[in-house]
This record gives structure tokens, C-alpha cells and sequence, in this order.
């Protein structure tokens, strides 16, 4: 028997919009966010300080603490993502300013580079949603090894369906679920969806050069049919945010999967 295996291709660290040219009912704020090149690359320390001053900006919007999620291992920062679906979306970001500087703690210890960046971002808000309508998920392990394949396990509080989607490296979403082969699934209060299904695979790579990324997948579970938003595989994040945004905040619930896939080591 054939089977299908969905190629996903992360990269370092999630970029939240990428490049957004778009804006609809947010406010502007600027932030700044800042990070050391200590235990990490330099890019996911760009990164790190971008994630930073942007949460900074929805915090400053809308008053609410929002969620990071970091994940560390071996003593090292491997991923800083923050969780925004619960307090509000960056839909378009400019004026992007960007600096380092060294700092040596001591004269016997080497320096270190601090990356610091400064931007504006208009930050639109999401009104509570239905306490009672959560989803829950899990992934099969948060460490893959190139090849290995991932399996996600979900089930809501309320009847749903369900929706997965994740972020490439170029900034773009694509969607996973629904696609040619499996619809958007209706889920029976407390009952548990598997993906993929029997005869699909969800095959992890990292992207080429990369020796460890960590990603995200996002799984939204919504009280009506949410795929026929979703044309295609891959949607942009204006798309997206809109979608989301279109929807009464009481009638979807969201979930967030953080997993770090890493290239085997040369024997």
C-alpha cells in the first residue's frame, strides 16, 4: 500500500507574520526587543529580540500578559514562541531598525553580541471567548529526528471541527487540515481525533543547512465549519488573521504544539 507523507519544512524560530503589508482595525505602538548571541545562533537571537518586541506590543495593546512558550534543552534556548491567538494578532509591522553592541562581563570571558531591534506594530485585539470551549492536543513527542514522523492526538470540550495549519520558514501558512484526504473532522464533545489519518504520514525535515529547527503547529477548533475559508494549501497570514477575526471569538478555541526537529548525526 501507498502512502502519502506531508513534507513540512520548518525554520529557526516562529516568525509571527513574517513581512505584512496589510492593516485592518489595529493600533500602532512601538517596541523594541533585544536578545545575546549566548547558547543560540545569531539568527535565532534576531529572532528572539523581534518575538520579544512584539510581545511587548500586544501586551501594550491589550492590557494582557501574553503566554511564552520557551522550550530549553541541554541548559540552551531553543525556541522562544509566543502565544498570541489569546490576546491579539500583529498585522502589519514597519519602520524595522536594527543594532548590536558587545558586552564582556569580565575581562577572562568572551564577549558577547546583543541584538537589538526596534519596530512598529499594529496590533489588533480579540474579544474573550467561550470559557467551556477549549481544545486540547498532543503531539506524539516534542523531539523529532529528520525522517521520524509526527502524530497529533485532539479533543475539544464542546462539538467541533477542526482546522491545523502552520507556519513555513517564508512566513506563509499552510494548511494541513483539511486537505485532499482528510476533510475538516467533526469532533463529538470529548472525543479524540488522530492526524494524519490511517495510510498518511507527517514526515519532519528540517529546512536545508539547518541542523535543529523548532516550529509550531496551530490547531483551531471551531462550533461551524471553518475549511471552506481555506482555498488551497498554502494561504497568507492576511487570510488567516482575517479569517480568524471574522469569526465570533465565542465560537472558536485554540491550541499550540511547540516540537524542535534536528538532522541525525553523521556515524
Amino acid at each position: 500500500m501507498n502512502y502519502l507523507k506531508l513534507f513540512i519544512f520548518f525554520s529557526v524560530s516562529l516568525c509571527l507574520c513574517g513581512n505584512l503589508v496589510f492593516a485592518s482595525n489595529c493600533n500602532w505602538i512601538e517596541t523594541n526587543g533585544e536578545a545575546a548571541v549566548e547558547n543560540i545562533t545569531p539568527e535565532e537571537a534576531r529572532q528572539l529580540a523581534i518575538n520579544r518586541a512584539r510581545v511587548k506590543a500586544i501586551e501594550g495593546i491589550s492590557n494582557v500578559n501574553v503566554k511564552a512558550i520557551t522550550l530549553v534543552q541541554n541548559l540552551s534556548l531553543v525556541a522562544d514562541f509566543i502565544n498570541t491567538l489569546s490576546a491579539g494578532y500583529v498585522l502589519e509591522e514597519k519602520d524595522i531598525e536594527w543594532s548590536s553592541k558587545t558586552y564582556q562581563e569580565k575581562k577572562d570571558s568572551p564577549p558577547v553580541t546583543i541584538y537589538t531591534v526596534k519596530l512598529k506594530s499594529c496590533v489588533a485585539t480579540t474579544l474573550p471567548g467561550d470559557p467551556y470551549f477549549k481544545i486540547k492536543a498532543e503531539l506524539n513527542r516534542p523531539f523529532f529526528l529528520k525522517g521520524e514522523e509526527a502524530k497529533i492526538k485532539a479533543t475539544c470540550t464542546k462539538d467541533c471541527y477542526l482546522t491545523i495549519v502552520n507556519f513555513t520558514a517564508e512566513g506563509k501558512l499552510k494548511v494541513l487540515l483539511p486537505n485532499d484526504y482528510e476533510p475538516s473532522p467533526f469532533i463529538k464533545a470529548g472525543g479524540v481525533y488522530n492526524f494524519p489519518s490511517e495510510g498518511l504520514a507527517l514526515e519532519m525535515h528540517t529546512l536545508t543547512g539547518h541542523k535543529k529547527d523548532t516550529e509550531v503547529f496551530i490547531l483551531i477548533a471551531t462550533k461551524e465549519r471553518f475549511d471552506h475559508l481555506f482555498h488551497s494549501t498554502s494561504i497568507s497570514p492576511k487570510e488567516f488573521y482575517n479569517a480568524l477575526l471574522n469569526l465570533p471569538s465565542d465560537t472558536r478555541a485554540e491550541e499550540l504544539l511547540v516540537y524542535e526537529v534536528r538532522e541525525k548525526e553523521a556515524r
